[in-house]
C-alpha cells in the first residue's frame, strides 16, 4: 500500500507545501526580493518595503498587511527547513480563472525541478476547485521560463511592453510627417475630440476590440470604465484623482481610437492607448501627438504605459517621445 502525505502538512521537509502565513512569510518576503528586488518599479519596491516591515511584527499582522495575505494562497518549497521557493495564485473576478504570480526559485537551487514542482502543485489545487484556466506572466526574455511552462502546456498569448518617462523627459511629437498642403489644411475626414458622455460603451467597445481580453492584466476593465457622472467627477476631485478621455471619430462619428489618462495624487499617469485594427497605421502619430501635449501640461510626475508589443508603429512613436520600455511581459494561459 503507498501512502502519501496529505497536501495540507505542515511539518518541515523537504519538497512543495502550502504556505503556512503564521510562519513562513519571514523567509518568503527575503526569497522575493532576492529574485525580484532588481525588476521592482517604485510601486513594486514600496509594496515589497511594506511587506518586509509587517513580516517582523506578529504573526496576525501578516495577514491584515495587503501585501503579505496576498501571498496565502500558494506554495513553498522547503529544503532542511529553508525556504527556496515560492509560487502564489490568485483568484480573479472571471469564474474558474486564476492567476499564477511569483514564482520565485533561490539562485543556489535553480535546475533542480524545483518550479516544476511548483507549477504542478498548482495545476492540482486549480483542478480541485474546477478552475478553468490558469494565466501567468513572464519575462519575454526569459526563453528558459517560457518553455517550461510551455512543457507543462500554457500557451504563448502576447505581450505587453511596459513603457516609463517622466512629464519634464517627454519630447513633442509632430501630428504628421507629410509638409501642411492645401487639401491637408481642409476638415480631416478623422477627428480627434473629447469623449463624450453617452458614449462610454462605445468607447469600452473600442477598447476590447483593439486589445484582446487575454492581455488586460490582471483583469479586464469593467464595462463601465469609460462612463463618467457627476457624483464621480466630485468623488475624484475630492480625492484628487483625474480621468479623461479623447477619441478619433469618423465623419459618421464612428469610435476607431482612444486615449485614456488617470491621474492620482502622488501617484504617476497612468495612460492607455487603443486603436482600432482597421484603422492601425493610420491614426498612432495623431494620437500620441495628442497624448504628449496633453500630459505635458500635467503636474510633474512620472508616466506608465503599457502597449502591446507587436504594435511596432505605436512604440517607435512613444521612444520619439522620450518613453522608456522597461520590461516586456509574455502572457501564457494554461486551460484545463
Amino acid at each position: 500500500m503507498i501512502v502519501t502525505a496529505p497536501l495540507h502538512d505542515q511539518s518541515n521537509h523537504d519538497g512543495p507545501r502550502l504556505i503556512n502565513l503564521n510562519r513562513d512569510i519571514p523567509q518568503v518576503m527575503k526569497l522575493l526580493e532576492l529574485v525580484f528586488g532588481s525588476t521592482l518599479d517604485t510601486e513594486g519596491q514600496r509594496m515589497m518595503s511594506d511587506s518586509a516591515r509587517a513580516s517582523q511584527g506578529p504573526a496576525f499582522l501578516w495577514r491584515l498587511n495587503p501585501a503579505t495575505s496576498k501571498l496565502a494562497l500558494g506554495f513553498v518549497w522547503e529544503v532542511n527547513g529553508r525556504i527556496v521557493g515560492n509560487v502564489t495564485l490568485l483568484n480573479t473576478k472571471t469564474e474558474g480563472r486564476y492567476q499564477v504570480v511569483n514564482v520565485a526559485v533561490h539562485p543556489d537551487f535553480r535546475r533542480r525541478g524545483i518550479a516544476r514542482g511548483l507549477m504542478r502543485q498548482v495545476t492540482t489545487m486549480v483542478r480541485q476547485r474546477d478552475g478553468r484556466e490558469i494565466m501567468l506572466q513572464v519575462e519575454k526574455s526569459n526563453q528558459s521560463a517560457i518553455t517550461l511552462y510551455q512543457s507543462l502546456g500554457y500557451e504563448a498569448l502576447g505581450s505587453m511592453t511596459n513603457w516609463q518617462t517622466a512629464v519634464s523627459r517627454l519630447r513633442a511629437i509632430p501630428p504628421t510627417l507629410k509638409p501642411m498642403t492645401e487639401a491637408a489644411s481642409r476638415p480631416p475626414v478623422i477627428r480627434i475630440r473629447d469623449l463624450r458622455r453617452q458614449e462610454w460603451a462605445a468607447a469600452y467597445a473600442l477598447d476590447r476590440a483593439s486589445l484582446p481580453a487575454e492581455l488586460n492584466w490582471p483583469e479586464l476593465p469593467p464595462p463601465d470604465f469609460y462612463k463618467t457622472s457627476w457624483w464621480g467627477q466630485m468623488a475624484n476631485y475630492v480625492n484628487g484623482r483625474r480621468a479623461e478621455s479623447w477619441v478619433a471619430a469618423t465623419a459618421q462619428e464612428e469610435l476607431v481610437g482612444l486615449v485614456h489618462i488617470f491621474s492620482e495624487w502622488g501617484q504617476p499617469h497612468i495612460v492607455l492607448a487603443r486603436i482600432h485594427p482597421a484603422w492601425r497605421g493610420q491614426l498612432e502619430r495623431p494620437l500620441a501627438a495628442k497624448m504628449v501635449r496633453r500630459l505635458q501640461d500635467m503636474p510633474r510626475r512620472s508616466i506608465r504605459l503599457e502597449h502591446p508589443d507587436e504594435d511596432i508603429t505605436m512604440n517607435e512613436l512613444l521612444r520619439e517621445a522620450n518613453f522608456t520600455p522597461r520590461r516586456t511581459l509574455t502572457h501564457m494561459r494554461l486551460t484545463l
